[in-house]
């Protein structure tokens, strides 16, 4: 899939075009299922068409059409919402699991449209969708799972953005990135590869990444765009690494991950899977680049070091068992809200 008029995508080894049909049954052969995971709003996209068709606003119809030709032509491969679904139907850890039921079914209801009737808009879920087996969850609580990587990602976005309030200037640059990683080590004690990636961004002087930590955007909305990015790196991190997903889903998958946020498909087009190691309960990886990054206020030298210390310290760990404290980590997001002023809604 190399038209233009598609979403972005990447998977374990950075950026990357979906398998073409040989790849596809190759990976089947060999017992590995591929997958194609979308982003929230890859999936709010197709539900909308589903249910407006050409009266669906704020949709790039080439590219929802380019994605159905692609699964037309190359049947075996899934679509998987999952995801992209956990975030549209979790509100302040309670899961909606009629809205998942409802949004799942449109889902499927796109895939199983004949191409010739979706380019024509001749569908009409109401009266062509029928439900022969009720959806169910694998996962008795999926939010058991999702919670710690959830509130970690946001703890860390909320210290970002308290370092980056007090100024993006070049010559803050590196203390910033210096006390964003010491923070992390120390005081989290969770490594968060592409929370740092984009903590180099922000104080790198790429403006256009201020956006995922809500620092032009109004007091009443901080919260809302932390908890959406720290989402998204979860939607991302976890769906580009088949380690995770095996912990998670127990199958054996080759994952491709659909996504319509360039600043997130930029913070991970550029890395592979290196690094997987066991912390107890939980699996820990990391990344690193595979192609350089530029920042307007770094040189090349503070970012190679910086990487070799990265490596470091996460060899250094290797053989410690991380146990999520969620009353420290709940402490934390506390003091950082107040620190950032967060209003709830």
């Amino acid at each position: 899939m190399t038209s233009q008029n598609t979403y972005s995508c990447f998977s374990e080894n950075g950026q990357t075009d979906l398998p073409e049909i040989s790849e596809i049954l190759s990976t089947i052969q060999s017992g590995i299922e591929p997958i194609i995971f979308m982003d929230s709003c890859v999936c709010l996209h197709i539900i909308k068409v589903v249910d407006y068709g050409l009266k669906a606003t704020n949709i790039d119809f080439s590219k929802i059409l380019s994605l159905k030709e692609y699964l037309h032509n190359n049947k075996p491969i899934e679509l998987s919402p999952f995801f992209g679904l956990m975030e549209l139907c979790w509100k302040d850890g309670n899961f909606d699991i009629n809205k998942f039921r409802d949004f799942k079914h449109r889902i499927d209801f796109f895939k199983q449209i004949p191409l010739k009737d979706f380019r024509k808009f001749k569908y009409d879920f109401s009266r062509d969708y029928f439900i022969l087996k009720d959806i169910s969850l694998d996962l008795p609580n999926p939010y058991e799972v999702i919670e710690p990587p959830l509130m970690n990602s946001y703890c860390a976005l909320l210290k970002m953005r308290s370092l980056a309030k007090n100024g993006l200037a070049k010559e803050t640059a590196e203390a910033n990135i210096y006390s964003f990683l010491d923070w992390m080590v120390t005081v989290l004690d969770s490594m968060r590869a592409a929370e740092y990636r984009l903590a180099l961004n922000v104080f790198g002087g790429n403006s256009v990444y201020r956006k995922m930590i809500g620092l032009d955007c109004k007091v009443s909305e901080v919260k809302k765009k932390l908890i959406g990015t720290s989402w998204d790196i979860y939607h991302a991190r976890t769906t580009s690494n088949s380690f995770l997903l095996f912990q998670i889903l127990g199958n054996n998958i080759s994952p491709y991950f659909l996504t319509s946020d360039s600043n997130l498909f930029n913070l991970f087009k550029d890395v592979n899977l290196s690094l997987i190691k066991d912390g107890g309960n939980n699996l820990n990886s990391s990344f690193i680049l595979n192609s350089a990054f530029t920042f307007p206020h770094l040189n090349n030298d503070f970012i190679d070091t910086q990487n070799r210390k990265m490596m470091k310290i996460f060899i250094d760990r290797r053989n410690l068992t991380y146990e999520f404290e969620k009353q420290k980590v709940e402490r934390l997001i506390r003091e950082l809200e107040l620190e950032n002023k967060i209003i709830d809604e």
